[in-house]
């Protein structure tokens, strides 16, 4: 396995913060295999948008990379945002660098995805929609930021009051209005949304599973493939579920051998 820190700002001048990407590449055997391109996914820990949690950072990483599938973890740059395409510039920028080394990195280019928990969640499932904005500031095209399939934890999905986390809510907004309309992810679901997976758990007291019911509904009213896990029991945050992430729910723990198998299947 190789691994590498790249900081961001170095391979875009328009960033100009100290957000990184940590990756961790599963190498080619010399005996055989020599030419395999595997999958890749970018992982987008949660923590409101205040801060990076490591429980869903490196510990993911280590799980993916034993099923051959390649990791690039995003350390972003937390809110409150006075500029509202700081994450997303950061996220965009991780995903062009991974396709554009797919060939170096042994990668399928058509096979790079994102996995985010809680308000990392929400940030993954912005990826899917709002490239556009950044195709200018980037120099490339559409393609290059594509994202081939979502796994998301928990996740924030809507700003609306009464559905979302209301940390997070401050710091992706700072309560602009027309920021809670862009950012309420289900207003913006459709056809050509990617294969996504979701859990969560029913006993989330801080980001209401309602929310990932609300995505599962408008992916299905959009006819987008997705795969829905609720769990009965478990607080928020749980990670790998297990004891390298601190709360222990086994019921909950085979939530990432469904979502690499997910993963694989695309």
């Amino acid at each position: 396995m190789k691994y590498q820190e790249i900081y961001l700002k170095d391979i875009n001048n328009a960033i100009k913060t100290e957000a990184k990407l940590c990756c961790y590449i599963p190498d080619n055997f010399q005996e055989y295999c020599q030419n395999r391109k595997r999958r890749a996914m970018l992982i987008i820990p949660g923590g409101a948008y205040t801060f990076v949690s490591e429980r869903e950072a490196e510990p993911i990483a280590l799980r993916l990379i034993g099923e051959d599938i390649a990791s690039f973890v995003l350390k972003y740059t937390v809110g409150p945002y006075k500029d509202e395409k700081v994450p997303l510039l950061e996220a965009y920028t991780a995903i062009l660098y991974i396709r554009q080394n797919a060939e170096i990195f042994h990668l399928d280019e058509n096979k790079i995805g994102a996995i985010g928990f809680s308000a990392g969640g929400h940030f993954a499932s912005c990826l899917p929609l709002y490239s556009e904005e950044y195709l200018e500031i980037l120099g490339c095209n559409k393609e290059d930021l594509k994202i081939d399939i979502a796994v998301l934890s928990y996740p924030v999905i809507s700003m609306k009051k009464e559905l979302t986390h209301l940390e997070t809510r401050y710091n992706r907004t700072l309560e602009d209005e027309k920021l809670v309309r862009k950012y309420s992810i289900e207003n913006y679901i459709n056809e050509d949304y990617p294969p996504t997976f979701i859990w969560c758990t029913a006993e989330d007291k801080l980001v209401p599973p309602l929310n990932s019911l609300i995505l599962a509904q408008k992916l299905l009213e959009n006819k987008v493939e997705v795969e829905l896990h609720m769990y009965p029991h478990g607080v928020h945050g749980l990670a790998l579920a297990n004891e390298i992430t601190n709360v222990v729910e086994k019921d909950v723990q085979n939530w990432i051998i469904d979502a690499i198998r997910f993963i694989k299947n695309h």
